[in-house]
């Protein structure tokens, strides 16, 4: 966050400083031209700024910045009525705006108390005009030197300048700081810090521009599950996390897919080793870590599924083919680098939905098989979560088959974005099922909540098109002790 308490303090306290030196200044110009009312008020303002310089170290930031607007407008409107309109302070009136709402911002940034500033903005404004209409009509009773008033209108214009110049100098910096840290996090995954599934279709579109060959290879946590179920969760994000920070320091990109797998893409004329060599390379780097959790060692290997392509092909295509031969090696022993899709003599089938590149059904009947050995064995603790979409045969009817496939993709989207930890699988033309797993298990109440939230809102939306206000029905259910298979879940969790 750009702003924080500390920076908060020094920001105060430099302009209690300035707008002390600024009062002593005033007292010396009012004393000389023998306006007396305005030499006691700067008498008050003197005491009443170093008094600021407690206040501020005290932290108490609210009366800080109500009692020093106050003080300023009750001066500057004094000023004016006192010396004429010649003397130009009226125009910290207009200028004192942009700093009474920085105030309210950084009150609002920090998450401490602060005062709505608008009214106190009106305020300052009412007095401009309250001022020049009173001294239409009332002359001041003082007159300042001609050479003064010239003087004191140029001071007061560049003071204006200067601090709203700062101030909107700070709000930049705020909102680029903001609009650069929302991007990290959109694109970015919060465990790992590797890039996101977003970052890397951005990739993929990007590469379209391009004339070159490239590689991608999909990889997978050998016995995730297991190792969450025997250690803990909190382990599992550890392996994760940790294997993150060894592919951030490889020259390849790697992103975080979803769940445990991870994704790896590179440039084939940049690559300083083949793909193949690389990535076995790094299959046998995580084969050889130690990995340690809470004092006990433990094995971790991954597979990988390697795919070459050029830029013009289709990128669903290519990250189903990494995916399939993914799903040769998970079948073939594990721990392996799988570059070709018959290298055991077999065939295999796509386990990858064609529009919304979540798992299809194929992947959650392999999935269930595992589930059910493992509730045989006792060693299982997951959650079931079914999205049941509506509305797409009237998007369909109505807008065409391209809008009622966006529809889906877009509704598919805000599943995998609050269940990143989990596997997705797209099992009906409008159903989704997510095996709830790894740290989203453990947060699946509040997750959950997330999601109906997100659908709530796009449904409501009045500013989106008809294909974009997603719809749907959202039930969840975890397994207990006394479900024979994963399909006494499903029946709770089901609509």
């Amino acid at each position: 966050m750009f702003m924080n308490l500390k920076r908060a303090k020094l920001i105060s306290w430099g302009m209690a400083i300035c707008f002390l030196f600024i009062h002593i200044l005033m007292f010396n110009i009012f004393l000389q031209c023998n306006v007396s009312p305005m030499v006691r008020f700067n008498v008050f303002s003197i005491c009443f700024y170093i008094f600021t310089l407690f206040v501020v170290y005290k932290e108490w930031l609210v009366f800080y910045a109500v009692s020093v607007y106050l003080e300023v407008v009750a001066h500057m409107t004094l000023a004016v009525i006192l010396t004429g309109w010649n003397s130009g302070f009226q125009i910290t009136l207009l200028g004192l705006c942009i700093l009474a709402l920085y105030a309210e911002y950084t009150g609002r940034s920090l998450k401490r108390r602060y005062i709505r500033m608008m009214p106190f903005c009106l305020l300052g404004m009412l007095l401009y005009l309250g001022t020049y209409v009173y001294l239409h009509s009332y002359p001041a009773p003082f007159s300042l030197p001609e050479k003064v008033e010239f003087s004191l209108s140029l001071m007061w214009g560049t003071i204006v300048f200067v601090i709203d110049l700062f101030i909107l100098q700070i709000l930049v910096l705020v909102a680029n700081s903001s609009e650069e840290k929302l991007a990290y996090q959109l694109s970015h995954d919060k465990l790992t810090g590797l890039p996101n599934r977003y970052f890397l279709a951005d990739k993929l579109e990007s590469i379209k521009n391009e004339k070159e060959n490239y590689w991608l290879a999909i990889s997978d946590i050998d016995n995730f599950k297991k190792i969450n179920d025997t250690n803990g969760h909190n382990c599992g994000d550890y392996v994760l996390k940790t294997i993150g920070e060894l592919a951030a320091k490889k020259d390849i990109l790697c992103c975080r897919w979803g769940g445990e797998e991870f994704i790896f893409i590179g440039k084939t004329s940049e690559s300083k080793v083949t793909p193949y060599d690389f990535l076995d390379g790094f299959r046998k780097e995580i084969e050889k870590f130690t990995f340690e959790y809470q004092g006990k060692k433990f094995p971790v290997t991954m597979t990988f599924g390697l795919s070459t392509f050029s830029s013009d092909q289709n990128t669903d295509d290519i990250i189903r083919d990494a995916d399939e031969k993914l799903y040769i090696g998970k079948q073939s022993g594990k721990n392996i680098v799988v570059v070709t899709k018959d290298i055991f003599g077999q065939g295999t089938q796509s386990y990858q939905d064609s529009l919304t590149r979540v798992k299809n059904k194929s992947a959650y009947e392999k999935m269930l098989e595992s589930l059910n050995l493992d509730i045989q064995n006792h060693t299982t603790q997951f959650g079931i979560v079914i999205v049941k979409l509506q509305d797409i045969d009237t998007i369909s009817k109505e807008f065409g088959s391209e809008k009622r496939n966006e529809y889906i993709i877009g509704a598919c989207k805000l599943i995998c974005a609050v269940f990143v930890n989990s596997q997705v699988f797209r099992t009906k033309e409008d159903e989704f099922v997510v095996v709830l797993t790894n740290r989203d298990y453990y947060d699946r109440t509040g997750l959950f909540s997330d999601l109906q939230d997100k659908y709530r809102e796009s449904a409501e939306n009045t500013n989106a098109s008809p294909w974009q206000k997603y719809k749907a029905q959202c039930g969840m259910s975890v397994y207990n002790s006394t479900d024979s298979d994963v399909s006494d879940v499903f029946k709770r969790a089901e609509l």
